[in-house]
């Protein structure tokens, strides 16, 4: 029997328990937060989460894709009875929901320290790639230009015309996964020094490049075309 409703009704770890002995496909849609995902789960086990046309197996990858689930409240659920693939190793929906529980609180946690208006988020020279959430992935595009340079949540927020604290929940998710860093404000200003000085070198590097190559270029008419004695 199919079984859907709101997760602002019913949220996720709730949904895991009530239906985790049938199975079938556990559908999460209608959010702005999140992709569209379908959870696999089979006699109390998950067996593998489907992000768009991506397939993810491990556990911490799905652990991290729903905790997107459960922070937003938001959106829609449907069970829908269907033969799934197995998997070798499946994940106890017990322990699913254990570990999710405890992720998010710990994200949530840390998310409440380390937020303060007086630290800076500068980008790592590490970069993410395709298996990053295809949302936080827009973020980070979006917000590579300011965060090359240090740049507080709020003001971050405020130059992409989006929610503060779902841009601060993404630069948390950002910093979890290591591809920013906080730094201090003192620190902020020698990283902009740093940067200002290596791009006004570059310039003077571009302009004695134009003048040496101007130089030879007057070399080599006068050469062609000598004056007269």
């Amino acid at each position: 029997m199919a079984l859907s409703g709101t997760l602002s009704e019913f949220p996720l770890p709730e949904v895991l328990l009530l239906i985790g002995s049938r199975t079938g496909r556990l559908r999460l849609f209608d959010a702005q937060d999140f992709l569209p995902m379908g959870l696999d789960i089979s006699a109390g086990r998950a067996h593998g989460l489907h992000v768009g046309e991506t397939a993810i197996t491990g556990t911490s990858q799905i652990i991290a894709e729903l905790s997107f689930v459960v922070e937003s409240g938001q959106g829609s659920f449907e069970f829908l009875p269907q033969p799934i693939e197995s998997l070798d190793h499946p994940l106890l929906i017990s322990e699913l929901v254990m570990q999710l529980v405890l992720h998010v609180d710990e994200k949530m946690a840390r998310y409440g320290a380390v937020l303060s208006p007086e630290l800076f988020y500068v980008l790592e020279p590490q970069q993410p790639g395709a298996d990053l959430h295809p949302d936080l992935h827009r973020f980070y595009n979006q917000s590579r230009r300011l965060l090359a340079a240090g740049v507080r949540a709020e003001d971050l927020a405020h130059y992409l015309g989006e929610d503060e604290t779902r841009v601060k929940r993404h630069l948390n998710d950002l910093h979890q996964f290591g591809f920013v860093k906080l730094i201090e404000t003192d620190d902020v200003e020698t990283l902009r020094e740093m940067i200002l000085n290596d791009e006004i070198s570059q310039m003077c590097n571009g302009f004695f490049l134009a003048a040496e190559t101007s130089d030879r270029m007057r070399e080599a008419a006068q050469q062609l075309h000598p004056a007269a004695g």
